[in-house]
């Protein structure tokens, strides 16, 4: 080959290699295109409070001491909110405060940089999402103890925190008052025994100091009712008629089932002379009497035969499993309520209402008892197994009242002083609106027991225990009997 043309040769080879070269990214370029990623900082605190201050941390793998810069994610999209230089470790660590109460998003950037004589590619972490939590504060407590005996309370602060002071604080009816610090566990709880002294309320509550930057905060209150040592007696209302349609044989016998001391139920007169449980004046609030007597739908049972009240449906009103149950008879009632008793090994007393309307019909009601079951009424009044009770007094003033020995039950629902009852009532049965213990004092005084209605519920069964009473009616047999430490 000629000189010149070697020459021309060599020089078209190295003009493909200066241009293939000139073509090709500088690795550093390749990195600020694509930089290097890291996990995502780890938070101290797995939820945090609004306005908690907490930490996070974590590396972007080891390279050169730089800055790097902490950036949240918000309207705008990231902004940079703290800047901090690291060493060669990339190990970071930022303070960080919870600003939103929802959601916040962090991640960790650094700018690639040269430096030592070489680039040093882009690094940012994945982005770390936190969800904030309310704080709470709550108090847990038995419902019920003796009178004199200790109260295990447990504290719990809401999301945990170790190590973080409360304050417990009770109220006995003269306001609240600091009991003790408290500091959580790991868990967020922290316990405290409290001995009670006297019959009576005391509520509890605690406060969460302020940690952290997370600001105080008050727990609702827990309360706890100490009773007597003398055990409440539980009346059944219309029998357990919290799981069974009320005044029918299913309720009085799960009444006994759940040994209940005594059975309250009503009793009206059908127009025949037969006594039907029922206790509004009309038959349309628990049976199907709209749809089967239509024109006589809001009339008394006065106004109905035997027949007629046993042709209705005494149980759907309640649900469809109840379909086909039916208004008992006093006969019914008494027979299924013995039956029951032999089977579950349980004897009870029955409160039986008259929903009358004269003095007479207390006769009445009174004379089919005895006739039924002549051993439930003693002469001697004491400790009966069916007792009479009336809202109207003066239907007890039936002629030879005095010679029946019954036992006589009134029933006060009205704070009027004038409806207040003298001697002569075994029991005085009070509504819980007029209920306290000045006036169950008073009746214990003229030597009646005291019974209040209706006790609907966990609080209200230990508030009237805590009044004095002797007796509780209610819907929940099962639910009073525990709540009373029965």
């Amino acid at each position: 080959m000629p000189p010149h043309a070697r020459f021309a040769t060599l020089l078209a080879a190295l003009v493909m290699v200066l241009g293939l070269a000139a073509s090709s990214p500088a690795p550093e370029a390749a990195a600020a295109a694509e930089p290097v990623t890291a996990a995502a900082p780890t938070s101290s605190v797995a939820r945090p409070i609004q306005r908690e201050t907490f930490t996070l941390s974590g590396s972007l793998g080891p390279s050169v001491r730089r800055v790097v810069r902490l950036q949240s994610y918000g309207e705008d999209g990231w902004r940079v909110v703290q800047k901090q230089t690291v060493e060669r470790s990339g190990d970071y660590s930022f303070e960080v405060t919870q600003s939103s109460s929802v959601r916040t998003r962090w991640r960790v950037l650094a700018y690639g940089i040269k430096r030592e004589g070489r680039g040093w590619r882009a690094r940012v972490t994945a982005p770390r999402t936190l969800f904030g939590q309310p704080q709470t504060v709550t108090t847990s407590v038995p419902r019920s103890v003796r009178a004199g005996s200790a109260v295990r309370l447990t504290v719990f602060a809401a999301p945990a925190r170790p190590g973080r002071v409360l304050t417990l604080q009770g109220d006995s009816g003269k306001g609240w008052r600091n009991l003790t610090r408290l500091t959580t566990d790991a868990t967020g709880h922290a316990t405290y025994v409290f001995r009670t002294r006297a019959v009576g309320k005391t509520r509890f509550r605690a406060v969460a100091h302020a940690h952290h930057g997370a600001p105080a905060v008050a727990g609702p209150s827990a309360a706890v009712y100490a009773i007597g040592s003398g055990p409440v007696g539980v009346m059944a209302w219309r029998g357990d008629s919290l799981n069974y349609p009320e005044n029918t044989l299913d309720a009085f016998r799960s009444a006994v089932r759940q040994r209940a001391d005594f059975i309250e139920m009503d009793f009206q007169p059908t127009a025949d002379g037969r006594w039907v449980l029922l206790h509004d004046g009309d038959f349309r609030r628990t049976t199907d009497v709209e749809t089967r007597f239509p024109d006589r739908q809001d009339a008394s049972p006065r106004e109905f035969t035997l027949a007629e009240v046993k042709s209705l449906d005494a149980g759907s009103w309640m649900g469809p499993q109840f379909r086909g149950v039916r208004v008992p008879t006093i006969e019914e009632t008494f027979d299924a309520i013995e039956a029951a008793e032999r089977l579950d090994g349980h004897r009870v007393r029955l409160v039986v209402e008259l929903k009358g309307e004269s003095a007479a019909e207390m006769r009445a009601l009174y004379r089919t008892v005895v006739s039924l079951r002549p051993g439930w009424v003693s002469r001697k009044g004491h400790g009966d197994k069916a007792i009479f009770m009336s809202f109207e007094a003066s239907y007890f003033d039936f002629p030879g009242v005095e010679r029946t020995g019954m036992e006589k039950v009134a029933v006060k629902d009205e704070p009027d002083p004038a409806d207040l009852y003298g001697p002569g009532f075994a029991q005085v049965h009070l509504h819980t609106r007029v209920l306290d213990a000045a006036l169950v004092d008073r009746y214990h005084r003229q030597g009646a027991k005291v019974g209040t209605w209706p006790a609907v519920g966990t609080a209200a069964v230990l508030r009237a225990a805590v009044a004095g009473v002797d007796y509780v009616t209610t819907d929940d047999v099962a639910g009073a009997r525990s709540a009373l430490l029965r």
